[in-house]
């Protein structure tokens, strides 16, 4: 590399040369405390004898070799770390130079099998370290390349993880450390290393920012989400996937990303015609209105400058524009097309009121663009499609300049006005209006974006100053605490030092530092001045001294004071000290004492700071969070939502350097937050993380994918409510008393459960009719709407028989709560053929407690208590109260149970099958298939396999379902293990972990200790979430799936769309796959909502970039069915039927590698 050797030339070299030295040095030390881990680690998990890949001898000699030659391995490291060096630019080639192992046709020696694992495995480093610490590796990338004045897309940086990775991988090939190790080694490296790079990124973008190379980039990096062409980078990933055979490629947006855009919009538009079937709505009668009358009664409106209250949520534009026009009026109707477009801008206006953190200044005028877009979108419905439509990139980026961090701002809200009056004023069916304002609103994005950097920058810059002035304090706090003794100190040395002295080693230490001789002089003078006068006061100073201080004193106060006047000229107070000090010194003024401050109460010394670990282990339920809090970097944005719900969002501007303090801006580059490292470990825990998938959508999107999930909600309410009284029907309420009753078992907490029953309500239907019944039905529906809260739910469970279910309610709440049905209803009357019949409900009441055996028993409790009301003369309440004696047996009952299935999991009756999922085009006979779901089997007594439902069920109640998740976990990474040591192809497994393991930290630590045990290759591995409903903690489920999807695992939700807030998982948790519940999928041939439901789940999944899986499919029509959706994968008898493990193993085995 050249340089240039003069003047700004000079200053380069110098910053090159001081950047490479300080990186050299410290990735000296980090590789060799990495190694020393590494060592620390294998010494500590030594294989059980049943591992059978890693081999006791393998890891004795990895670690024989890790602790003879670390020196040496440390210096290979940073040899492969210099020729990265020596070659910033290297040829495109050799970016790609692992392709040797692979010829032409794609295919692999099997002696370069390991290789390419290898390769596979540096590939997913570099992208766990790309998804840490983007920022900071991208600002280095640019500044490195500035200084060597090259396109930084050509340059290599030495520091990048793929590089580091890389060094790594050639020293394991150097010292031969034994392959079956290798994909271990890689995980801790990610844990170890790879994590902890942001404070050497961070070190080396300061050296070469001060340097002036490219100050503020992080800002604008940060501004402009990247300044580095991304489609331009990494261009074989799609086609490594495909080479390296995983089942898995393309999930997260590989089979979706080609239905963008019109497969998607078709997908809005289908959902919406068919919400408005299942709605019903009085039929329109007359005349279509042609789409050219309707865009000129819109223009009409336009120009009168009127608008629709849709952004309020009040009026839908359709009926606006035909209650407004009297030409319209009368017997006409809109067509399908028509009336989608016009909803679909209803539902953009709707997602800016209520999902965006829109101003309440600028929503009006936002709202007036309504009207112009509804003509763009009758005009144009390719609006919706092209993502660079100059309307589309116009909503975004006003939505972004919308954000509430910017208002107040009366310029900004007048210059958007201007912008959108504008629109409004010319707009007649030329997009071109939109492109000329998008020119005007990307100039005030710009501005608003150079305005968040400096912002930030200004921020930082005060937090910096704070943080070197807090270190300061804390080092003349240090200084003086070492200089004064215990106990009692001279008086006239506490006043020097508040008067003065310490406000001028603070200084001295900000300008100069600890290094400087100023710092080091004016320590040693009050440790000289402490000696002396402690001296002087125990009367240990001879004459002989006397006379020698008394000669020195003068000279040494004068020191003093020129000191301070020159650092502190304002100060004066301090005059009044140094005078008494002389007299002090000269032995005129006898040597006061006192207490030293802080101990005046105590008469000890203060009470010592608690260490960060003291202070983490009284906070031991944050500890998984404290490790999130550990990995955050530097610009990373966090989303929450405060207590009225709305969702914000904040960006980490700045960490301290021991990582202990965070400070936070908003979107306008304000700080809002500075925290401690346990006060945002709270806020994790609280629900702040990242922004999920659909946050990250575009407005336009965001307003679709919404109108998706609407109807997926719509559908879903329709399946699980009671079609007469809209209450939830029997089995919702079943399993929401199932909830509560898990809830009970692992809490010990009290519910219970009130079942009512109409008094005579066949007499009803007998004396009037059936339509007076339902009358009744829905006057009492209505009552018990009325009590639907955080802490109860109503459901209809038969004819004339309801339930409420009491959250955290005892026998008294309960009781009382019933009283107050029973009496409201009593009290009341309904209109029938206007006579006013009143009737009554005779309640039961069930309590839920901790030992109340399933769902069933519970439910026969009420249903006898209310049986027990009937029989006291109705319309009376009675509660069921179990005798001491049956409680004790229950209790008995309950630990003989629990421990009766510990016994079984620790038995032999347990086994693992696998069942195969497969492409959708492919089908059951591919014997090539290679990814499976694991499921567990149980033998009887006779040694027959049956369903492991019940005991699955017995599991969930007695909370063990962690310890089963363990045992199948355990299971399937010794097959896995087993394959691998045979030289067979290892499929992609899913494994099963219930919503108990998901939110639970001891079994988060327990996946990371297998899988870095085992070596299980995190590719190959998919975790489907199955019992959603069990999550009991759905922001420690997210986080979890997040942790083991960064070390390269993906996940699927099981059995989505049963539940009441399935569309909430959807959006909550970062997954690859969304298996469709088997309910939908049995009769999907022949079931119209099947059908649409099975449709707008595989929609909704698609839109979010994941893929879908269809369970239970039995039949070729099925499949078709499937195919004609675009579900990804199919899972099935129809397919494949569950084998044991070993018949597996024979088919892999007839598979070439």
């Amino acid at each position: 590399m050249a340089h240039s050797t003069t003047g700004h030339g000079e200053t380069r070299v110098n910053a090159f040369d001081t950047y490479r030295q300080i990186s050299e040095r410290e990735l000296e030390r980090r590789f060799a405390r990495f190694l020393e881990e590494l060592t620390e680690n294998l010494l500590r998990s030594a294989p059980s004898p049943r591992q059978g890949q890693i081999s006791r001898t393998q890891v004795t000699d990895a670690i024989g070799i890790l602790q003879i030659h670390q020196r040496g391995m440390v210096g290979s490291f940073l040899g492969h770390y210099r020729g990265f060096h020596d070659k910033l630019t290297p040829p495109a080639a050799e970016l790609n130079h692992w392709w040797d192992v692979m010829d032409d046709s794609g295919t692999m020696d099997l002696v370069d099998l390991h290789t390419f694992e290898n390769y596979l495995a540096v590939d997913r480093l570099a992208h766990v370290g790309e998804d840490l610490h983007r920022i900071g590796m991208e600002a280095l990338q640019i500044r490195v390349a500035d200084l060597v004045q090259v396109d930084p897309l050509t340059l290599r940086l030495p520091e990048h993880v793929a590089q580091l990775a890389r060094a790594l991988q050639l020293v394991l090939e150097e010292y031969r450390i034994p392959q079956q190790l290798t994909q271990r080694i890689y995980d801790l490296f990610a844990r170890l290393f790879v994590r902890n790079l942001d404070s050497l990124y961070r070190h080396l973008n300061e050296i070469l920012e001060q340097a002036g190379i490219r100050p503020d980039l992080e800002g604008q990096i940060l501004a402009n989400g990247s300044l580095l062409r991304k489609a331009d980078e990494r261009p074989d990933r799609s086609r490594r996937r495909q080479a390296a055979g995983d089942a898995t490629a393309g999930a997260g947006g590989g089979g979706s990303a080609e239905q963008r855009p019109e497969k998607l919009y078709s997908s809005v538009i289908n959902a919406l015609n068919f919400k408005r079937k299942v709605e019903q709505p009085p039929a329109q009668a007359g005349a279509v209105i042609d789409t050219e009358k309707l865009i000129n009664a819109l223009a009409l409106l336009q120009q009168r400058g009127e608008s629709p209250q849709a952004a309020r949520g009040e009026t839908a534009v359709a009926d606006f524009l035909l209650g407004q026009t009297p030409e319209l009026a009368g017997d006409v109707a809109l067509s399908a097309d028509n009336r989608n477009q016009l909803e679909m801008i209803d539902s953009l206006f709707e997602t800016i009121r209520s999902q965006l953190d829109v101003s309440s200044e600028l929503q009006p005028v936002l709202s007036n663009l309504q009207l112009p877009l509804a003509r763009l979108a009758l005009t144009e419905p390719q609006f919706f499609l092209q993502p660079d439509h100059p309307a589309r990139t116009l909503v975004d980026k006003l939505a972004a300049l919308g954000s509430s961090a910017n208002f107040p701002n009366r310029m900004l809200e007048s210059r958007v006005a201007e912008i959108v009056a504008a629109i409004v004023r010319d707009y007649d069916g030329d997009s071109a209006v939109f492109a000329a304002a998008l020119e005007h609103v990307e100039r005030l994005s710009r501005q608003q974006s150079q305005a968040h950097a400096r912002n930030i920058e200004r921020v930082v810059k005060t937090q910096e100053g704070k943080e070197k002035l807090r270190r300061a304090r804390d080092a003349v706090e240090t200084v003086v605490r070492d200089c004064l003794p215990p106990g009692q100190i001279p008086r006239i040395l506490q006043d020097l030092i508040d008067q003065g002295w310490r406000d001028l080693m603070v200084l001295t230490h900000v300008k100069q530092g600890v290094d400087s001789d100023e710092w080091e002089e004016q320590r040693r003078t009050l440790q000289l001045l402490t000696t002396w006068l402690l001296e002087q006061q125990r009367g240990e100073v001879s004459e002989d001294q006397c006379v020698e201080r008394s000669l020195e004193a003068e000279p040494f106060i004068d020191l003093m004071e020129q000191q301070i006047s020159s650092a502190l000229p304002g100060n004066v107070s301090i005059q009044a000290v140094f005078d008494e000090l002389r007299g002090v010194l000269a032995g005129d003024i006898a040597v006061e004492l006192l207490q030293r401050e802080g101990e005046a109460d105590s008469g000890a010394g203060d009470e010592p700071e608690p260490t960060r670990e003291e202070r983490l282990a009284k906070t031991r339920r944050l500890r998984r969070w404290v490790q999130r809090v550990d990995s955050l970097g530097k610009g990373m944005w966090l989303n929450y939502r405060d207590k009225a719900g709305v969702k914000h969002r904040i960006q980490l501007a700045w960490i301290s350097d021991d990582r202990e303090r965070f400070l936070f801006v908003n979107d306008r580059g304000q700080k809002v937050a500075e925290l401690n490292q346990v006060q945002l470990a709270r806020q994790l825990s609280r629900g702040a993380q990242p922004p999920a998938p659909a946050d990250r959508l575009s407005v336009v999107d965001q307003s679709m994918y919404n109108t998706l999930e609407d109807v997926q909600r719509t559908l879903s309410f329709a399946r699980n409510h009671d079609p007469l009284t809209r209450l939830i029907n029997r089995d919702t309420f079943l399993d929401q008393v199932g909830r509560a009753l898990r809830h009970a078992h692992a809490h010990n907490s009290q519910h219970a459960i009130l079942l009512l029953n109409i008094d005579r309500f066949g007499l009803v239907n007998e004396i009037y009719d059936r339509i007076s019944g339902d009358q009744v039905l829905l006057e009492f529906s209505r009552l018990l709407a009325q009590l639907h809260g955080r802490k109860t739910s109503s459901a209809r469970l038969e004819e004339d028989t309801f339930a409420i279910l009491l959250v955290d309610g005892d026998t008294e709440k309960a009781q009382a709560l019933a009283e107050q049905v029973r009496s409201d209803i009593a009290n009341g009357s309904v209109d029938i053929d206007g006579e006013k019949v009143s009737f009554t409900v005779s309640v039961g009441i069930a309590p839920i407690q901790d030992y109340s055996p399933d769902v069933d028993a519970v439910m026969a409790n009420a249903q006898a208590a209310v049986t027990q009301a009937k029989q006291l003369g109705r319309n009376c309440v009675h509660l069921y109260q179990p005798s001491e004696d049956t409680v004790r047996n229950l209790r008995s009952e309950q630990r003989r149970s629990r421990k009766a299935l510990e016994d079984e999991l620790s038995s032999e009756r347990f086994m693992l099958r696998a069942q195969p999922i497969v492409k959708t085009a492919m089908t059951g006979e591919s014997a090539t298939t290679r990814h499976y779901e694991l499921l567990l089997a149980m033998r009887d007594k006779s040694g027959k396999l049956s369903s492991p439902q019940n005991f699955i069920t017995s599991a969930e109640r007695h909370g063990i379902m962690t310890l089963v998740d363990r045992w199948v976990v355990r299971e399937a990474f010794m097959w896995i293990n087993s394959l691998m040591d045979a030289q067979k192809v290892v499929p992609s497994v899913a494994i099963n972990l219930s919503g108990a393991s998901v939110t639970d930290d001891a079994f988060l630590d327990f996946l990371f200790e297998q899988i870095s045990e085992f070596g299980v290759g995190t590719n190959r591995l998919c975790f489907e979430i199955t019992e959603t409903g069990t999550i009991s903690n759905l922001v420690k489920a997210a986080d979890f799936v997040r942790a083991f999807r960064n070390i390269g695992c993906k996940f699927s939700i099981d059995d989505f769309g049963t539940g009441l807030a399935s569309h909430n998982y959807l959006r909550e948790l970062p997954v690859d796959y969304v298996k469709i519940d088997g309910s939908f999928i049995t009769s999907i041939d022949q079931d119209s909502n099947d059908y649409a439901m099975a449709r707008s789940i595989n929609d909704l999944a698609h839109f979010l970039g994941q893929e879908t899986i269809a369970e239970s499919v039995e039949n070729e029509n099925i499949i078709r069915k499937l195919q004609e959706i675009g579900v990804d994968y199919l899972q099935g008898w129809g397919i494949g039927r569950p084998k044991p493990l070993a018949e597996v193993t024979m088919d892999l085995s007839s598979i070439e590698k």
